[in-house]
C-alpha cells in the first residue's frame, strides 16, 4: 500500500494547531490521521514558532 502524502500547508497548520494548545489525540482524531503521523510533524517542526508558521500557511493560501 502506497503511503499518504500530506502537503506542508497541511503539516504546518496542523502543527500551528498544536502549538495553540490542542492535543495531539484530538488533532488525529479530527483529521483522521495516526497519533505517530501528528507527534513525526510537531517533533521535525517544533523550532518553528506559531506566528512564523501562520505566516508561511497564510501566504501560501494566496
Amino acid at each position: 500500500m502506497k503511503a499518504k502524502r500530506y502537503s506542508t500547508e497541511f503539516k504546518l497548520s496542523i502543527v500551528a494547531l498544536y502549538n495553540e494548545g490542542r492535543s495531539v489525540n484530538s488533532l488525529a482524531n479530527e483529521y483522521h490521521l495516526a497519533v505517530q503521523t501528528v507527534t513525526g510533524w510537531v517533533k521535525n517542526l517544533k523550532s518553528i514558532p506559531t506566528a512564523l508558521i501562520l505566516k508561511i500557511v497564510h501566504f501560501i493560501d494566496f
